[in-house]
């Protein structure tokens, strides 16, 4: 057992940049040590440079690509191993667009690993410290749970995974103490798309239906509705309803509008 007065200790993978690098830095100011995963380095280094200086905290920068078998298995044994693990966010993830027939299975298989497997096999690694902790574990999916994404064709299913899931997982361990969550943002402002080949001026809205949002903001949203007895976090009283709007459109509908949203979006 660790300590009872042992700082606590937050995983997060992807932690490189965007929702995950602003994850840190906002549990870093509430005193969490980090242990930080990625693939970028350079990038992951210098913020865990940054946060040590800053706040004080206990901070482990790794390399670790989840989309590699054996990365991800030495990393879930970690886990398992970790006795003063108090939380978990499971924020690795990418797009991967391309006509499904014409992608090669290897590209299907790395993405299912990332957004599947490894946030799957990291909760089970996690869940029996977690309980000891009444820590929490945060999923990261995406507006794009709700939705068919032919652009990135396991983006969508793999997400819808990956929020059906934490629910699941909310339920089964109601009466642990772990607060569970699912976050589910629209557009955010990262490099994200512009490592896509996307254009971050053009892509990005200011306003309307489409709006981004920044990761920070998007972060205290989620750690604010942590704390809430409700498991899906939406930030943005828009996305939220376009959420519901999703569920509730007719399909025959709903696809006319992807279509067009699809031309409009990516040409």
């Amino acid at each position: 057992m660790a300590p009872a007065d042992s700082p606590k200790l937050v995983l997060i993978t992807g932690a490189t940049s965007g929702i995950g690098a602003a994850y840190a830095r906002r549990l870093a100011e509430q005193g969490y040590d980090l242990w930080l995963t990625g693939r970028r380095m350079a990038i992951l280094d210098a913020l865990a440079d940054e946060l040590r200086a800053a706040y004080d905290v206990e901070v482990q920068a790794e390399s670790v690509d989840l989309s590699h078998e054996a990365e991800l298995d030495t990393l879930v044994g970690r886990v398992q191993a970790c006795q003063r693990l108090h939380g978990l966010i499971n924020n690795a993830g990418y797009a991967d667009d391309g006509t499904f027939h014409l992608m090669t299975p290897q590209r299907h298989r790395a993405q299912m690993r990332v957004h599947m497997e490894a946030t799957t096999l990291l909760a089970q690694a996690a869940l029996p410290h977690l309980e000891v902790a009444r820590g929490f574990l945060i999923n990261v999916a995406s507006l794009a749970s709700w939705m068919p994404t032919p652009g990135s064709p396991l983006y969508g299913p793999t997400k819808a995974f990956v929020r059906l899931f934490t629910e699941t997982l909310a339920l089964t361990y109601h009466q642990t103490g772990i607060r569970f969550q699912a976050l589910c943002p629209g557009f955010v402002i990262t490099d994200f798309h512009a490592r896509m080949g996307l254009d971050p001026d053009q892509f990005y809205h200011k306003r309307g239906p489409a709006k981004a949002f920044p990761a920070a903001w998007v972060v205290e949203r989620s750690l604010r509705d942590l704390n809430k007895p409700t498991v899906i976090c939406s930030p943005g009283m828009h996305y939220r309803f376009l959420a519901w709007l999703i569920r509730y459109t007719p399909r025959r509908l709903l696809y006319r509008l992807l279509k067009v949203g699809m031309k409009s979006r990516y040409g």
